[in-house]
């Protein structure tokens, strides 16, 4: 297939299309430019389109499977963008992989990562997974764990909203992850006024998440939880 041919196939296909990921992964070196102008292109649009065209699903998971370090930017571009864009883009990728993706193309810039979090016009369950992303980093030790603790502490002060945003939820789940007992008094402060939505989760399931953390530094998750592995093979990932 040609370059033109396997774009079309994966911007277009509603069902899993193997032969055209396989051979997009042939001609990596040809997809990736076109990949990245499609993001772009997508980003500079603000499509309006309905979440299940996904015309950027699998453009966007190959990227992630390639860690393809020259695409960061412009997927941090198409996460800042208000939430019908980012869905007509990666529909379900919002919740179940864009932190892994983010994660996996990540080039040494934390920045990118931190203005996604603090944006208050970016989809607030991007956000909350990008403050995961940036806790999978540290684990994984390609970013300073002072570094981002700091940016958490800070953030008390700087995320917006304060009421009824998801972003909250990431941000705790973070600080969980990376085993930061010194962020505790202030993520309690935000269970008890609510920031941190009792719908969601209570203050013993953060402190439960911490302990797991503490005890286990290089793998602060449940055991057999795969959510905050590294992305993997887009066919393999994407077949269930």
């Amino acid at each position: 297939m040609e370059p033109a041919a396997i774009l079309d196939v994966l911007m277009h296909s509603e069902e899993l299309p193997r032969d055209a990921l396989r051979a997009a992964s042939e001609r990596r070196a040809e997809m990736v430019p076109l990949f990245i102008d499609e993001i772009e292109r997508h980003t500079q649009a603000g499509s309006t389109k309905h979440t299940t065209d996904a015309p950027l699903f699998f453009l966007f998971h190959l990227l992630g499977e390639w860690k393809e370090t020259s695409a960061y930017r412009a997927l941090a571009r198409l996460l800042s963008c208000p939430g019908r864009v980012v869905d007509a883009a990666i529909a379900d990728g919002i919740t179940e992989s864009v932190h892994r993706v983010v994660a996996a193309v990540f080039d040494g810039d934390p920045g990118p990562i931190y203005n996604i979090v603090l944006d208050q016009r970016a989809d607030e369950f991007v956000r909350a997974r990008m403050c995961e992303a940036l806790a999978m980093l540290v684990v994984q030790r390609r970013l300073d764990r002072g570094q981002v603790a700091s940016f958490l502490r800070d953030c008390w002060v700087n995320l917006q909203p304060r009421d009824d945003c998801f972003v909250w939820h990431g941000w705790q789940s973070a600080i969980a992850m990376l085993g930061l007992t010194e962020l505790k008094d202030v993520v309690r402060e935000a269970f008890d006024r609510e920031v941190i939505h009792p719908r969601w989760l209570c203050y013993r399931d953060f402190a439960k998440d911490l302990e797991r953390a503490i005890s286990n530094p290089t793998e602060p998750w449940p055991h057999g939880d795969e959510s905050f592995m590294p992305f993997g093979d887009t066919i393999e990932e994407l077949s269930g």
